[in-house]
């Protein structure tokens, strides 16, 4: 029984909150030759029994700087293909404004997702927008953005209407580098604060109303 009840729970956030099985994959640019493996693991919140737990959806993503304010990278999701959902993604990150004496920034990652299912074959195009904010002392820093997932498609796959075709949701984290090139990343995510959650397979965490869910995350990540 439980093997099917993790089925039903990776099946339904697949349909509902497909968007939420990451963190920020790219926060800041990395530096012209600089490669960085990353890894992480965490998901929207949920009841589960008597405890409450992220969902341990996984990815892996490789990046490298393509210049000093522009990184390409790309990503693959293990857990949902374990459960027959393959996903990739491709994106670049890029500074809109990067203030050193100041210690912020301001990028932007625009990304595209691939889904397929089945004989279902989606595409998810994204934009993460974040505010960084550096440590005077490290190069430990904060950050703060808005994640945005669309839907290309005008229709669902039962021919209803699409009620909605762009999913925001907010997000702030923090990321400590050490001397030996390795990084670690805490995330906080409201996903998608306008969707009910109190439905469906899945009884999430509830936040403040009955809508949205409430996402955690930590990634490890080495640059070389």
């Amino acid at each position: 029984m439980k093997l099917t009840f993790l089925q039903t729970i990776f099946l339904g956030i697949t349909l509902v909150l497909v968007y939420s099985c990451a963190p920020t994959r790219s926060v800041l640019p990395l530096c012209y030759k600089e490669n960085l493996v990353s890894a992480s693991v965490g998901g929207p919140m949920i009841h589960y029994g008597k405890t409450i737990t992220p969902i341990p959806f996984t990815s892996i993503t490789y990046s490298r700087g393509l210049s000093d304010t522009n990184t390409v990278f790309a990503s693959f999701y293990p857990t949902a293909a374990l459960f027959g959902t393959y996903q990739m993604e491709v994106g670049l990150n890029r500074y809109i404004i990067n203030n050193d004496s100041a210690k912020y920034a301001v990028t932007i990652t625009p990304s595209l997702n691939f889904m397929k299912r089945d004989s279902l074959n989606k595409f998810y195009p994204q934009i993460d927008v974040n505010y960084i904010k550096r440590s005077a002392l490290h190069d430990n820093y904060f950050y703060a953005g808005l994640s945005n997932w669309f839907e290309p498609a005008t229709k669902k796959i039962n021919g209803e209407k699409q009620s909605n075709l762009w999913f925001p949701s907010p997000q702030t984290g923090y990321v400590w580098n050490t001397k030996k090139g390795f990084m670690f990343q805490a995330e906080f995510k409201y996903l998608v604060p306008f969707k009910r959650n109190d439905y469906g397979p899945v009884e999430y965490v509830k936040p403040f109303i009955p809508y949205g869910g409430i996402g955690i995350y930590f990634g490890a990540s080495y640059k070389f």
